[in-house]
């Protein structure tokens, strides 16, 4: 097409954009002077032929069974249509529609003229030859139509009594319910919708009501509409930033005249109640395996306690270097499997949710430990920043995050590869954890789409599709952002940047090695505990101080031992998982009777609940198994003396 030609195109449909703007602006005036003059039924016939392509048009109102009617045609013998009539063809739609060739009209298009949800006419507007109406046209027809419906509503002696009309209570109802609601005709038209309905889908544009149900709400199933039997299901979509989620409910409803039915479809917003079952259900499962960790890691404790503890004194006691050097590498393998439960120990620890201060360091560092014996084939590098403070936070929820990344840095790299690891401090009171794997990498498209709820890659039915929602999630509520660089192919980085305090917390000071050849003469302890191995090293340790030891292996005997010694008693060391009665109530007892009495707390695996709780009372020290010789004695002279 030439220049020319397409400049003349142009001004063509400028032309015809302003000539049809101008008849809907002055077919609009005209049924506003009618409305002031009450000739709204008689007179608006004649304005829509005239401003119009249309031939006819009529206009029939119900009012209280008296119809009135409008009528004016160009062929005044097209006068054939009555109410009756055009109500049994029309049946209950509730929405305008184009029909051919019918009642001897090439075209007829019909209007429902409605008070809230009831039919009380309609606008009919016929041709006699069959034309090519545009779509935009129409639209435009249906906006010009919807404002002379409102206009007979407001003009309209019936109009006047709405305040005592009972579907005029009926849609207050309806208007404050509190979910979404919209009533469909059995074409899928959107005749009704409440408050929240419109607030939750209707566009910018402001089109609603009058739109295909399925093609107003995103994810609304095309063959609802057609279903006369109850329905129920859920709809997924994002709309810009926040991710939506509806339960929907359809069911069939007859109309203000019990002719026909219209279906009622009820949203149920249920995002935050999802994405709270999966939470718990995420959490729940975490701390199930906290617990059995924390349970393998408490007996394995007692173990190790008697093995590491034995092992220290033999080296000490064998004056043959060769076998001196046998019982040193008994000693470090104890202190290696030592460290492994510890790590299980904490990881437990942290699924009780405390928050307060979060050693990163420390977090990354558990965790990674104990990830390294699944991830078999990747090679994992740490380069973590010694000067990091600690950060105010959930330690749970922090652990969840990194242990979800690092899985899903696993999965991308197939099993194989590397996972480097890094912690800093950065500017504007920031620290940020470096994740980075060697892995598939995510193309742009899917970047995007990564933190959304139940969006995954992965082809596992058993995979919801949570993990990175919900570790964006936990990043945001600590004061925090993620940024991701990604290639396809090329691998993945995550940054994690969580608020950092502006002040150092303080390190905690190494307790001092106990001083060679104490002496405990005339000192009284009384050792408790199920395990007949820490006993005895216990009374191996203090066999050289000079002290007596009284032995109790349950919480009864315990008691029964202190009641008989409780005036010579110096020291009780209390281990708190036990057959029987547990040692907090043992503590409890003898608080009742001596509130002074020096008290040391020794247990293979103890949460941070249980350690406040022993702390309320007044308990002076705490011996974490396993434990060396010279860890127990260091808090004993350490309890003692003070």
């Amino acid at each position: 097409m030439k220049l020319k030609d397409i400049h003349t195109e142009s001004m063509k449909l400028q032309w015809n954009f302003y000539e049809r703007t101008i008849n809907n602006y002055s077919i609009i005036m005209r049924i506003m002077q009618s409305a002031e003059e009450d000739l709204l039924i008689s007179d608006v016939p004649r304005v829509f032929v005239e401003e119009s392509f249309f031939d006819t048009c009529k206009i029939m109102v119900d009012e209280d069974g008296i119809i009135r009617e409008g009528f004016y045609s160009i062929d005044e013998t097209l006068n054939s249509l009555d109410y009756a009539t055009v109500a049994a063809f029309n049946g209950s739609s509730t929405t305008a529609s184009l029909v051919d060739d019918v009642f001897g009209y090439g075209l007829l298009y019909i209007c429902p003229l409605r008070r809230e949800l009831k039919t009380i006419g309609y606008l009919v507007l016929g041709k006699r030859y069959w034309i090519d109406v545009e779509l935009r046209l129409l639209r435009e027809l249906d906006i010009v139509c919807d404002i002379y419906n409102r206009s007979l509503l407001l003009g309209s002696r019936g109009a006047r009594r709405i305040g005592v009309h009972s579907a005029a209570t009926f849609e207050k109802v309806l208007e404050v319910f509190p979910d979404p609601l919209v009533l469909i005709d059995r074409k899928g038209y959107i005749c009704y919708a409440n408050r929240n309905a419109k607030a939750q889908f209707e566009t910018k544009k402001g089109f609603f009501l009058g739109e295909r149900a399925d093609k107003a709400i995103p994810g609304l199933p095309e063959d609802l509409v057609k279903k006369n039997r109850p329905f129920r299901g859920e709809i997924r979509y994002k709309l810009q930033e926040d991710y939506k989620m509806f339960r929907v409910e359809s069911f069939a409803v007859k109309n203000a005249d019990e002719k026909g039915e219209w279906r009622a479809i009820i949203f149920k917003d249920v995002v935050k109640m999802k994405v709270s079952e999966e939470e718990h259900l995420l959490r729940k499962r975490t701390e199930s395996v906290g617990m059995l960790a924390g349970g393998i890691a408490h007996d394995f404790n007692n173990m190790l306690t008697g093995i590491l503890g034995y092992a220290a004194l033999m080296r000490k006691l064998l004056s043959d270097a060769k076998l001196s050097r046998y019982a040193e590498a008994i000693e470090h393998s104890a202190q290696r499997a030592s460290k492994l439960t510890k790590h299980l120990l904490n990881f437990s620890r942290r699924q009780k949710r405390s928050t307060g201060l979060v050693d990163i360091n420390a977090l990354l560092d558990d965790v990674l430990f104990l990830l390294k014996q699944s991830f078999f084939s990747v090679r994992i590098e740490r380069d973590f920043d010694a000067a990091l403070p600690n950060i105010k936070g959930d330690e749970a929820e922090l652990q969840n995050v990194f242990l979800n990344l690092f899985i899903n840095a696993r999965d991308a790299m197939d099993g194989d590869g590397l996972l480097r690891v890094s912690t800093s401090r950065q500017d504007k009171g920031y620290i940020c954890v470096e994740i980075q794997d060697t892995g598939k990498g995510i193309d742009e498209a899917l970047q995007q789409k990564i933190f959304e709820p139940y969006f995954s890659t992965k082809e596992s039915i058993s995979n919801l599709g949570m993990g990175l929602y919900l570790v964006d999630k936990a990043v945001r509520e600590h004061g925090g952002f993620i940024e991701i660089v990604s290639e396809k192919e090329k691998g993945t980085i995550f940054y994690l940047y969580l608020p950092a305090p502006s002040l150092r917390v303080s390190e905690a000071k190494p307790r001092e090695a106990p001083r060679l050849g104490q002496n405990l003469s005339g000192r009284t302890i009384l050792v408790v505990d199920d395990e007949y191995l820490v006993r005895e090293l216990l009374k191996g340790i203090l066999s050289e101080t000079g002290a007596r030891l009284l032995e109790a292996e349950n919480g009864e005997d315990a008691l029964e031992i202190y009641a008989r010694h409780q005036h010579e008693i110096d020291l009780v060391i209390l281990d708190v998982i036990m057959p029987g009665m547990k040692g907090d109530e043992v503590l409890r007892r003898i608080r009742k009777t001596h509130g002074d009495m020096k008290v040391v707390i020794s247990s293979g695996f103890m949460s941070e609940q249980q350690r406040a709780k022993l702390k309320e009372l007044r308990v002076d020290g705490f011996l974490d198994k396993p434990f060396k010789d010279d860890d127990a004695l260091s808090l004993i002279m350490e309890v003692l003396e003070n």
